[in-house]
């Protein structure tokens, strides 16, 4: 192996500092601007000694360069460190640490000594030690908090003109459909200024704040671009993503001058997003100059007058309103008071832990954790996921398998909330072991057609996209095939519906066997089905639709192909194959359309 490091590294300051540390280490070091860069380097040169990563590149995230990377077979013996800013980031890479060949974790805000020590250990083949958990990320949260509050950002008005433009153009410059100017609050981010949105959300004008891509940058106070959300480890199950609303996304902190970030300046497409290193500074410094106009804004707003006096609210009284609340709850839950104290649980959660009645003051949280960890086959890996879990001030969600006292899987969240005195956590452990399943079935009922077995329309329009993207950044060209079945119609009037549903199952049948490898078949309306092409040109596409009209005993079809024309939306290939069927079905004769 090469005695190179490669640092995959964004930012060009950063990327210095990182050069300057490997130099120091007598390595040859190699800088990549984003994830496609990186495999390039390594296609050249072989497989580094040594790897450090961001997790959140350009163009190629860092869980698929390291998926990449372990995939070649010179890289059995590179070490790796990876670096971000993001928690829930770095809660899922300490998951898949093993399977990516990760030897070392660190904030993307460690120090040059600590990254120093980090590498010399990672070199001589020692586990580094994890990063101490950050400090005061409770009170930030609240001050952060109090700052939008303070400048008035969030009503109930329409979005102002002057920033709907802004996104607007942000959007065009950027070349997606959408672009947002959101405000992250305690339990919901809102969009302060939006362009693209589907109906329901731009109605809203927001989402939970669990949901939120942008809550994210907020509590690592960096640009995060997910260039493929449906394929991201961790974003991969987003309600967002699931439900095809977000498929990339590029987002960058709004960060006033003293220190708070309010929120973020993103943009998001349904599709793979390829923006380079660039691009991600261009939507750094156009969010600096949006939170600068935010606080000119704020200062120039008159002083509102100030509401009725409530009564004051102490620690105390708020924490025993909450220990009332709790005990009425069917779900098992704990009260964290400000400075990880447990306060109260319920029935329900001593009884689906072990725990005896009233186990606190006397427990700590730290006790607590151990104790919920040693419930599970491996206590020292949920160990260390609950106290990464617990170092981040909004709490994560994390699924749990226990083995004692009974088999349960359970979801672990941890919902902050401000209280006189600091951040208060509530913490749930939800029973999913039963509920799984059903969901599973719903969704793959949602997602196969029952008549056929072929992908839903839905679903495969997904796929297309995906596949459309996938095919554009490896160069490979993508076909699709339309084939629509002629005379259904009279088929079901004169035979009956049974042969014309056994009419559209040899349809579907025939189709399909024409598929390539990561090709798939789609049941798109009526009688008509897709059948998505990776990798074929437009001529073997025309072949393929040659040999569905020629295969002996199918059902007469009229059918079209259409091939991906340079960067051509996704979209639009999809509109020209639909245009292509309706001429052929017009002139009812084929037509390939290259």
């Amino acid at each position: 192996m090469l005695r190179y490091a490669l640092i995959a590294e964004p930012d060009p300051q950063r990327a210095a500092g990182l050069l300057s540390l490997m130099t120091e280490e007598g390595l040859e070091g190699v800088v990549a601007k984003d994830g496609a860069d990186a495999q390039d380097v390594v296609r050249q040169r072989g497989a580094p000694l040594l790897l450090v990563t961001d997790l959140a590149l350009p163009r190629l995230d860092g869980f698929a360069l390291l998926t990449w990377l372990r995939e070649q077979e010179d890289s059995a013996a590179t070490q790796v460190v990876v670096v971000t800013a993001f928690d829930e980031l770095r809660v899922r890479a300490w998951q898949l640490k093993e399977a990516l060949g990760i030897h070392a974790l660190l904030s993307r805000r460690a120090s040059a000594e600590v990254m120093r020590d980090t590498l010399r250990r990672v070199l001589a083949g020692q586990l580094a030690p994890q990063p101490p958990p950050a400090e005061g990320a409770a009170e930030q949260e609240r001050q952060r908090l109090a700052s939008i509050a303070a400048m008035h950002l969030v009503d109930n008005g329409p979005p102002e003109a002057e920033l709907q433009q802004l996104v607007k153009e942000v959007a065009q410059a950027f070349g997606v459909p959408v672009a947002l100017l959101t405000l992250v609050l305690g339990e919901r981010q809102w969009f302060k200024a939006h362009v693209g949105l589907p109906p329901t959300l731009a109605k809203d004008r927001g989402t939970p704040r669990d949901w939120a891509f942008c809550h994210h940058v907020v509590q690592g106070r960096e640009p995060l671009v997910v260039p493929d959300a449906r394929r991201h480890p961790y974003f991969r199950d987003n309600p967002l993503v699931r439900d095809g609303i977000v498929g990339s996304y590029a987002g960058a902190p709004l960060l006033t001058s003293t220190g708070e970030v309010l929120g973020s300046l993103c943009v998001i497409d349904t599709r793979p997003l390829v923006l380079g290193a660039e691009d991600l500074a261009a939507l750094r410094e156009l969010a600096n100059r949006v939170a600068e106009d935010l606080e000119q804004r704020a200062r120039m707003k008159p002083a509102t007058g100030k509401a009725p006096a409530e009564p004051a609210l102490t620690e105390a009284s708020a924490l025993g309103l909450l220990r009332d609340a709790v005990q009425a709850l069917d779900v098992a839950a704990l009260v964290v008071a400000p400075g990880r104290k447990p306060h109260a649980c319920n029935t329900a959660m001593t009884d689906l832990l072990g725990l005896p009645p009233e186990p606190f003051p006397a427990m700590t949280f730290d006790a607590f954790c151990q104790h919920v960890a040693g419930l599970t086959a491996d206590p020292a890996s949920t160990l260390r996921q609950l106290d990464l879990a617990s170092e981040s001030s909004r709490g994560l969600r994390l699924t749990l398998v226990l083995e004692r006292p009974q088999p349960h899987r359970l979801r672990w969240v941890a919902r902050p909330f401000a209280i006189p005195g600091g951040m208060a956590q509530m913490l749930t452990l939800t029973d999913i072991g039963h509920t799984r399943p059903a969901r599973e079935e719903r969704e793959r009922q949602h997602r196969v057609d029952a008549l056929t077995g072929l992908v839903s329309r839905r679903a495969g329009e997904e796929r297309v996209l995906r596949e459309i993207g996938r095919c554009r950044r490896d160069g490979m060209p993508f076909s699709v095939l339309l084939a629509d079945l002629v005379g259904l119609g009279r088929i079901n009037a004169t035979r009956g519906f049974d042969a014309g549903d056994a009419t559209l199952r040899d349809g579907a049948r025939i189709t399909e066997a024409l598929g390539v490898p990561g090709g798939f078949a789609v049941r798109w309306e009526g009688g008509a089905f897709l059948l998505a092409l990776p990798g074929v040109d437009a001529a073997r596409a025309e072949a393929l639709r040659q040999k569905l009209r020629d295969t002996p005993g199918a059902p007469d079809v009229v059918s079209a192909t259409v091939t991906v024309e340079g960067e051509e939306d996704p979209q639009g290939t999809l509109a020209r194959a639909q245009a292509a069927l309706i001429r052929a079905k017009t002139e009812h004769r084929p037509l390939r359309l290259a």
